[in-house]
């Protein structure tokens, strides 16, 4: 019962959390439409880099997350 338990709180912050990378990216989407009046794809190319750079230092360099956050923040 208890791996149950952990389980469905583990999928729950993780569906909160991809839902507020993707409300994070769309906000910034549409402020930038809104100001341009044009789909600016960069944006989504920089978001892009960062979770490659993110997951990258994750896993090729051993680095922990919290870490790994902050410098892919610095680099993108």
């Amino acid at each position: 019962m208890e791996q149950v338990v952990n389980a469905a709180i583990s999928i729950l912050f993780d569906g909160v959390a991809y839902g507020m990378l993707l409300f994070i990216i769309s906000v910034g989407l549409s402020i930038t439409m809104g100001l341009m009046g044009f789909a600016n794809l960069a944006h989504g190319a920089f978001a892009m880099v960062g979770g490659y750079v993110l997951v990258s230092l994750i896993t090729g360099f051993g680095v922990p997350f919290l870490i790994a956050l902050v410098l892919a923040s610095v680099f993108v």
